[in-house]
């Protein structure tokens, strides 16, 4: 009898988790169905914001569904990890961010998400870091460090536990520097700032510092980045003029939730691929100045693993 008992519920729960696993099939070969929402994790207008909208209707035409853009901004985009950190692995809720934001912010305290834990769908672009002044102000990078030794500058600092933020510390550890940071939400109010001459630098994204750049009332000084930028070739990198300031390229892309099927994946992974294809997008991207570096969902599980240890080297810096 005991034997048959075993036997009874052995069979019972194979055949639950083939109920299982067949209905996860069923509605990954269903999907999508309806609309989706991608949460950004920044506030409207900034980098983040900027790009997911100019992705989106590319990314509507091959999903075949309306995407719901919602931003939560908070915290560096800690609310937002934390947030999707428990939400339902079924495809119809994506993350967007800048990689590795959230790592930092694991390594700057205490969060209640882990970076490795969501399932990485894929990356489009790809930027370098970039030290801006007023036009009116010094004209070289040298200059530039020659004043900062001299005096307190006062430094735009966006967004705390971003790319951004780690690449100023760098800097400023490795010229040996003091500054007085200032804090804002967006790249788009401390370049505003040092338009105003508010500030005495701020760093960025080339995109985010672009536009004014381009009107010629910000000067960039110094890319940090192992190589040039191609929108902007005649702004040096640091090996140029004699540093060694290693900053992370910032990725963007979509994340799904823990445990989100593969077969979700891939049909989102492929979407995104023929959307940075598609010709709007690629004009839109040169517009922006917007490197577009493609990243399979494998590549970005390998660059999320060999992220962790690349900002763990700043760890003591990044809690100070």
């Amino acid at each position: 009898m005991f034997k048959m008992m075993k036997s009874s519920v052995a069979i019972l729960c194979v055949i639950g988790f083939t109920l299982i696993v067949s209905c996860l099939s069923a509605n990954s070969a269903d999907f999508p169905k309806r609309s989706i929402r991608l949460v950004v994790t920044a506030g409207p207008g900034g980098g983040e914001d900027v790009e997911i909208r100019g992705l989106a209707p590319f990314l509507e035409k091959h999903l075949g569904v309306n995407l719901m853009i919602e931003n939560q901004a908070g915290a560096g985009g800690k609310i937002a990890f934390e947030k999707f950190q428990k939400t339902e692995p079924d495809g119809y809720t994506l993350l967007t961010h800048s990689f590795p934001k959230g790592i930092v912010l694991e390594y700057m305290g205490k969060v209640n998400f882990r970076t490795r834990d969501f399932v990485p769908i894929t990356i489009w672009s790809r930027s370098y870091q970039i030290l801006v002044v007023h036009a009116d102000s010094w004209k070289t990078f040298d200059e530039f460090v020659k004043a900062a030794k001299a005096r307190t500058l006062s430094g735009g600092l966006s967004g705390r536990g971003s790319l951004t933020h780690l690449a100023g510390l760098v800097a400023v550890d490795e010229l040996g520097i003091k500054v007085n940071w200032v804090p804002y939400d967006s790249a788009v109010e401390s370049t505003a700032a040092l338009a105003g001459k508010h500030l005495d630098f701020t760093v960025c994204l080339p995109t985010s510092g672009a536009s004014l750049i381009a009107a010629g009332r910000l000067r960039g000084l110094i890319v940090f980045g192992g190589a040039k930028d191609p929108f902007f070739p005649n702004i040096p990198i640091p090996k140029d003029l004699g540093y060694n300031m290693q900053s992370l390229d910032t990725l963007r892309g979509l994340s799904a939730p823990p445990n989100t099927p593969a077969s979700i994946v891939k049909v989102v992974e492929d979407a995104v691929t023929k959307a940075v294809k598609e010709p709007g997008f690629i004009e839109f991207a040169k517009n922006r100045k917007m490197i577009i570096a493609p990243m399979s969902s494998k590549e970005y599980v390998k660059a999320t693993i060999e992220a962790y240890p690349q900002v763990e080297k700043y760890q003591e810096m990044l809690r100070q």
